[in-house]
C-alpha cells in the first residue's frame, strides 16, 4: 500500500492523451541500471477501427507484440539469471467507444495477452493475463476542458490489482495544453506547426510468467517476474507526411521496483533496483477516424 501511495502522489503532480484515430506504431524503451542490468523493451502494435456503427459508436481491434530483454550485471543475485533475461508478450483485444449526450462518452477495452519467458514450449494458464479498462469522459466545449475517470487493470504495469484512472485535460490556447492525473500526465507546448515539446510523467512496467521452475537460494520456485516504474521527463514530437508522428523522450525514474513473485503475489526475491535514466523513441502512423469524445489536448 505504501508503494501505491508513492506512485499515485508522484504521478498526480505530473501531467496522456487519447487518440480519436486508429494507428500502427513502433516503440522502444531503454532503462539502463548500473546496479542490476539494462532493460530494453521493444513493441509494435496497432489500433484498427473495424466497425463504425454510426458517428457515435465504433469498435476497434487492438494488438501488440512486445519483447523485453534484461542484460544483468549484478553478480550478487543468488541464482542464474539466464532464465529470466528475455520475455515475450502477445496481446489481442477489442476497444469499444461510444459518444453519449451532453459531452459524455466512454471507452471499454478487453485485451487478453500471453506473457512468458517461454522456457517451456507448452503454454499454461499462468502465461495468460486478461487486461481491461472502462473510462468515462465529460467534455466541456465552452471551457475547452475534459474530465476523465474510470478503472484499469493492466498486468503490464506490474501491479496485482486494478488502478483508478482520473484526469483533467485543458486546452489553454493554440500553443499550450495539459492533462493532469493518474496514471499518466502531460504538459504540451506547440511551438511550430506539427512540432511540440511535452513534459510528462507515466506509470509503466512489466509482468511475465516464468513457465518453468527457477532455483533461488537453492530452492525451486514457480512464479512471475514483475516490474513497476514511474518516470518523468521531456519529449519531442513531430508530425510529417500528414499522418506519421515521430517521438523521442528522455527522463528519470522516480520509482523503480522489480521482484520475482509466487502465484499468490508474495515476494520471492527483490532486485532492489535503483532509480535511473529513461530513454524512449517511437514512430506512429495514424489513420481511420473512430467515434470518441475529442480530447482538448
Amino acid at each position: 500500500m505504501r508503494k501505491l501511495v508513492i506512485i499515485f502522489i508522484l504521478s498526480a503532480v505530473g501531467v496522456g492523451f487519447s487518440q480519436e484515430t486508429g494507428s500502427v506504431y513502433f516503440n522502444s524503451e531503454i532503462l539502463p541500471n548500473s546496479e542490476v542490468g539494462t532493460f530494453k523493451k521493444n513493441s509494435v502494435g496497432f489500433d484498427f477501427p473495424i466497425k463504425n456503427f454510426s458517428s457515435k459508436e465504433s469498435i476497434s481491434l487492438i494488438g501488440e507484440y512486445q519483447n523485453l530483454n534484461i542484460g544483468y550485471v549484478d553478480e550478487d543475485v543468488p541464482f542464474e539469471t539466464y532464465q529470466i533475461d528475455n520475455f515475450q508478450t502477445f496481446s489481442l483485444g477489442l476497444l469499444y467507444n461510444r459518444i453519449l449526450e451532453n459531452g459524455w462518452g466512454f471507452s471499454l477495452k478487453v485485451a487478453p495477452q500471453i506473457s512468458s519467458n517461454f522456457d517451456e514450449e507448452e503454454l499454461g494458464n499462468e502465461d495468460i493475463f486478461v487486461n481491461g479498462s472502462l473510462v468515462f469522459d465529460k467534455l466541456n466545449e465552452e471551457n475547452n476542458s475534459m474530465w476523465s475517470f474510470g478503472v484499469e487493470y493492466d498486468a503490464q504495469n506490474g501491479l496485482n490489482f486494478p488502478i483508478p484512472v482520473v484526469a483533467y485535460t485543458k486546452r489553454i490556447d493554440d500553443q499550450w495544453a495539459y492533462k493532469i492525473g493518474f496514471p499518466d500526465s502531460r504538459l504540451k507546448w506547440s511551438f511550430r506547426e506539427n512540432h511540440n515539446f511535452e513534459a510528462f510523467t507515466t506509470l509503466d512496467g512489466f509482468a511475465g510468467n516464468i513457465n518453468d521452475d527457477i532455483e533461488i537460494y537453492r530452492e525451486d520456485y514457480t512464479g512471475k517476474l514483475k516490474n513497476t516504474y514511474l518516470v518523468g521527463g521531456v519529449g519531442y514530437n513531430v508530425t510529417f507526411l500528414k499522418a506519421f508522428v515521430f517521438n523521442a523522450k528522455a527522463g528519470y525514474s522516480a520509482f523503480n521496483t522489480m521482484e520475482v513473485q509466487d502465484y499468490d503475489s508474495d515476494e520471492i526475491y527483490d532486485f532492489e533496483l535503483e532509480n535511473g535514466l529513461y530513454y524512449n523513441f517511437g514512430l506512429r502512423y495514424n489513420f481511420g477516424k473512430k467515434a470518441k469524445v475529442k480530447s482538448p489536448y
